[in-house]
């Protein structure tokens, strides 16, 4: 009795400790992993999942961890800075995996690793990612691509993958055999190089194209509006839009700190903005301008102004202009424009909308293009075309017959934003504008 009443204590105390490792192993496993990066800016919808799986959406100043995955809606974009430096920018229907972001040392080796399973990013290298060019990886569901410090984009769109470089190079592999593993360019027979000096060309591998290799094809834009079906595009727009929207407004101690890991993540960064005199002189009440006394203007810095509206930028962590990317295309994020007749016509000014607007910017040579279409209803429909020149402080400066352009970009050329003026036969159109790429 004796024995076998020492035997059931003994297993009893086996399984107790049994009990509190396999606890402890639980607890190991669903802690936290290290945080990687900060979301700076979030537009339309957008939602962070979990390696559990859980959905929730997404604000700025959210941190990024290894393993989350980086969801948009339709309409959506959301911009990642990472403790490195480095950035991300998820497009529209995108599903982004940040699979691992570690730094090399004595004791580990660099490892940057993205899974883009749909949809549209672009990225620009960090201080890990210039320093390891051996180490850094996007896969597609079909494409190894492996980077060597670069500012570039990837496409996924029905199977197929494209990819373009605006600085750098990149190598693009069929995601087979020991590439799926490895990391960093898969040097294969089947594999291929576009660099930033091959103009006019971008990389493309089709799902048909089975054991074929990835091509070099002419160049088309990437981040134009993706095609993925419109099925697709309800399907992820409900998936996004059902979290709740209170997730926002979560607080936290952690999350009111806006400084990551010695300040190499930072949220404080203000969006361009314009703002107008208080008494509203000369401003038409569809502008999306601020009065001057319930802005923010803290921290931001005049950079443009016709008396009457100016657009202030934040140089509180960045004062002078250092541009990512030798070149950019911006996407027009808000507008205001009005038509105005001449007094004798007696008619109101008729609110314009803008469609099909582009902004190109050539940061290393120092100049820009835009366009746009307008129309109202005594206007009709004109065009606004203009290109002119990019000051050593970020500003856009145009003027020629009959119209102008005056602006800027915010100090690391990820925003934009200017007014225009054009003058016609039967009247004036005048406009605010703000951009992001």
């Amino acid at each position: 009795m004796a024995a076998r009443s020492f035997e059931t204590s003994i297993a009893a105390l086996l399984a107790c400790l049994g009990l509190m490792l396999g606890a402890g192993a639980a607890t190991a496993a669903q802690e936290p992993q290290e945080i990687v990066g900060q979301i700076t800016t979030v537009i339309g919808q957008g939602a962070i999942r979990n390696p559990a799986g859980a959905l929730q959406s997404v604000a700025r100043g959210d941190r990024i961890r290894a393993g989350d995955q980086i969801e948009t809606a339709a309409g959506g974009h959301v911009h990642i800075r990472f403790v490195d430096g480095g950035l991300v920018s998820v497009r529209p229907l995108s599903r982004l995996l940040i699979e691992s972001y570690t730094n090399g040392g004595a004791n580990t080796q660099a490892a940057i690793k993205f899974r883009l399973e749909e949809g549209v990013v672009r990225s620009v290298t960090g201080e890990w990612g210039e320093a390891s060019r051996d180490r850094f990886r996007l896969n597609t569901p079909i494409a190894a691509i492996g980077v060597k410090g670069t500012d570039f984009i990837v496409k996924v769109e029905g199977g197929n993958t494209f990819a373009s470089v605006i600085s750098g190079a990149i190598v693009m592999a069929p995601l087979a055999g020991g590439c799926a593993s490895t990391l960093g360019p898969c040097l294969t027979d089947q594999a291929a190089t576009l660099n930033a000096d091959m103009s006019g060309q971008m990389l493309e591998y089709l799902q048909k194209n089975g054991s074929g290799a990835p091509r070099l094809v002419p160049a088309v834009d990437l981040l134009a509006r993706n095609g993925i079906a419109d099925a697709l595009a309800e399907s992820r727009r409900g998936e996004v839009s059902t979290v709740d929207a209170r997730d926002k407004m979560r607080t936290s101690d952690s999350q009111a700190s806006n400084v990551l890991d010695e300040g190499r993540v930072n949220a404080r960064t203000l969006p361009l903005i314009w703002l107008h005199n208080t008494m509203g002189w000369n401003v038409s009440e569809n502008t999306i301008s601020e009065r001057y006394d319930e802005a923010l203007q803290a921290g931001r810095t005049l950079v443009a102004s016709n008396f009457f509206v100016s657009l202030y930028r934040d140089e509180s962590q960045l004062k002078t202009f250092q541009p990512i990317g030798s070149q950019a295309n911006f996407q027009l994020s808000s507008y205001s424009a009005t038509f105005t007749q001449p007094i004798a016509y007696d008619r109101p000014s008729e609110n314009v909308q803008i469609s099909n607007a582009s902004l190109q910017a050539d940061f290393a040579r120092s100049t820009f293009t835009t366009g746009m279409t307008l129309k109202s209803p005594s206007l009709g429909e004109d065009n606004f075309k203009a290109s002119g020149t990019i000051t050593d402080r970020g500003l856009l400066v145009s003027s020629s017959a009959g119209q102008t352009v005056a602006g800027a970009f915010s100090t690391d050329g990820l925003q934009a934003g200017y007014s225009f003026e054009k003058q016609l036969s039967n009247g004036t159109v005048n406009g605010l504008t703000l951009w992001g790429r």
